[in-house]
């Protein structure tokens, strides 16, 4: 059994899996950089045994960070209660792609790095683009198995708490599908200019990739995903489990060549 630890900025979120690939559990907790080993064993034993799920059996751990600090806790949570050494997503593993010669590479994402290996492993032969809407949003764009680039902007979250902290008067609202493009409050109005918006922005992005790259296929994940999903034709697919897929798939990779 393996657990998949795919940490974020806004969560935590984790997967056992057995040895053939299926989620046996997914859970998500906040991010907090303060958290101890003893505390995350905690909730993972707590939440497996509602489960009925033996954590005894865990064999493997892999962890996929954006917050660098909370990676030695998940080595210390590994070493402490399995007696087994994490494995770290970064580019010293084997991964399934290549990059185009002409790309900086340094400090390329843990995270960015998990959705692409899955991604290539579920649409082979397939150019890809792959939207990640998180804390912030990413889009890697492959053709023929090649990264050739991608973008990174403000997440929609990010976007709504920048409008709320800096205006005097505006609410904070929850992102949703509004009823219309034309608001009849203010709450309304913020939702529809938020929606539209962002779904405006990544269209764009799309048409403007498809003036480079030949047919791709658009997929989308991340929290959020699902709802803008649901409005844009252009995107083809919604992966809702990209991401520990992703682990799963890149910890049996470096396995075998290990």
């Amino acid at each position: 059994m393996l657990l998949a630890v795919d940490i974020g900025n806004t969560h935590i979120t984790t997967g056992l899996f057995d040895s053939t690939g299926k989620v046996l559990l997914s859970f998500r907790i906040a991010s907090n950089e303060k958290i101890t080993e003893d505390e995350f064993f905690s909730y993972l034993k707590n939440i497996s045994d509602f489960n009925e799920i033996e954590i005894k059996k865990l064999n493997g751990i892999i962890i996929s960070s954006v917050v660098p600090n909370l990676i030695t806790i998940f080595q210390f949570l590994g070493r402490k209660y399995f007696q087994i050494e994490p494995t770290i997503v970064d580019l010293n593993l084997n991964i399934p792609f290549t990059f185009a010669e002409n790309l900086q590479v340094t400090g390329f994402g843990a995270d960015r790095i998990i959705d692409i290996t899955q991604a290539i492993l579920d649409f082979p032969n397939k150019n890809l683009v792959i939207f990640d809407l998180g804390t912030a949003t990413t889009y890697e764009v492959l053709e023929n198995g090649i990264y050739i680039g991608g973008g990174i902007l403000p997440g929609i979250e990010m976007s709504i708490n920048a409008l709320f902290g800096n205006t005097a008067k505006l609410p904070k609202v929850k992102f949703s599908t509004p009823e219309s493009v034309l608001g009849r409050n203010t709450a309304e109005q913020i939702q529809a200019g938020i929606f539209y918006g962002y779904a405006g922005q990544l269209i764009h992005i799309i048409q403007e990739i498809k003036k480079i790259v030949k047919d791709p296929y658009v997929i989308a994940t991340g929290g959020l995903g699902k709802i803008l999903f649901a409005q844009i034709n252009e995107i083809d697919e919604y992966c809702p489990e990209l991401s520990l897929k992703g682990l799963f798939s890149l910890y049996q990779i470096n396995k075998k060549n290990s």
